[in-house]
């Protein structure tokens, strides 16, 4: 690898990947679409432009011999009542904008693509632990993103040594790490609420999650493994820490080094699955605010799921470069910040509630 582009290199991934080319003296195109990315490098070049725009993405791909596609457009509600409105956007960002990526890559003699997917590619509302790239498609996705992900891969894969373009893709699941991030945010949204007396489910559920530095490495592993007589090339792969657990197992030393404690009782899913359902049909016919969980999360927290990283191992070489402990010690500094500062502002609120 010589010339990378990442896209959505704003984001957790996309950030750490342009990071870690640097790092390794390669030339990279970061493409954002509107949030900048705070970095400078002499070997770094900022590009902006949307995945919906085919001619900026011809423009992208230009000299690049490598691709990391991580941008994404995350719509988490679905259902049968799902409105256009609400799907549009995902499917032209998350599917089309994925086509037209692809199509310029082809055009401008790119080589290897490397596709960030999702474990929810898999996700069909019932137990499913160990997945490997020979388990089937879900075919009952509950979010308009899984919907997305799995048709998305779906191309990437199929376009795997045409024109001399070789793919794969990796299935990631809760992407976090020392900065900010989906799950410790929404956590740690939740503790300063006080809304983490009870859980969802059943303490025996398992998830894995995938520390942002672990999937950096198998994706540049992946990278590497891709051409005519690649491992990689055509393939899936499930990059996590490989050490599943009950999400509030996952997140016990953030919240005990707050001084909080994890839940003790549970609500049973099959109390709250028929409301949020519910409620997510209601939020699209009648415009009532959109559901705290959608079904897609509940099943996230009470279903177990997880893959297996011996594809990745046999393939890639992949085995976590930092173990779960590593990598939540590393992620407490941040939470104590992000918490205070959220403490702070709900302080401030009801300050300024109180006196106006």
């Amino acid at each position: 690898m010589k010339h990378c582009l990442v896209t959505g290199a704003a984001g957790l991934l996309g950030r750490n990947l342009v990071k870690a080319l640097l790092a390794r003296g390669v030339r990279v195109r970061a493409l954002v679409r509107s949030t900048p990315l705070d970095m400078t490098h002499e070997r770094l070049e900022h590009f902006q432009g949307t995945l919906t725009d085919p001619a900026r993405m011809l423009a992208a791909c230009e000299g690049v011999d490598t691709i990391f596609h991580t941008a994404v457009v995350i719509a988490l509600l679905g259902g049968r009542s799902v409105t256009q409105a609400y799907a549009a956007p995902a499917w032209e960002s998350n599917v089309g904008g994925t086509e037209n990526l692809l199509a310029a890559s082809r055009r401008q003699g790119v080589e290897r693509f490397v596709y960030t997917s999702s474990v929810d590619v898999c996700l069909d509302g019932k137990p499913n632990i160990e997945m490997n790239q020979r388990t089937p498609y879900a075919l009952n996705p509950k979010s308009v993103y899984a919907q997305t992900k799995i048709a998305a891969e779906k191309r990437v894969l199929a376009a795997n040594s045409q024109d001399g373009l070789y793919t794969c893709s990796i299935r990631a699941d809760g992407i976090y790490g020392p900065e900010p991030n989906l799950i410790f945010d929404a956590v740690l949204e939740m503790a300063v609420r006080g809304v983490l007396k009870v859980g969802i489910g059943s303490a025996d559920v398992l998830q894995d999650n995938s520390y942002v530095e672990n999937l950096v490495h198998g994706e540049l592993l992946a990278a590497e493994h891709l051409g005519p007589n690649g491992t990689a090339s055509g393939k899936a792969y499930f990059i996590n820490d490989y050490a599943p657990q009950n999400m509030f197992e996952f997140v016990r030393p953030i919240l005990e080094g707050l001084g909080l404690s994890c839940p003790k009782y549970y609500i049973p899913r099959a109390a709250v699955a028929p409301f949020l359902t519910l409620w997510e049909h209601l939020h699209f016919r009648l415009g009532i605010p959109a559901p705290l969980l959608s079904p897609h999360e509940l099943d996230k927290v009470t279903i177990s799921h997880y893959g297996s990283i011996e594809d990745a191992r046999r393939d890639l070489g992949y085995t976590p470069i930092k173990t779960y402990e590593q990598a939540i010690a590393e992620c407490v500094p941040y939470c104590r910040a992000r918490y205070q500062a959220l403490q702070q502002q709900r302080t401030r609120g009801a300050i300024t509630s109180a006196g106006s």
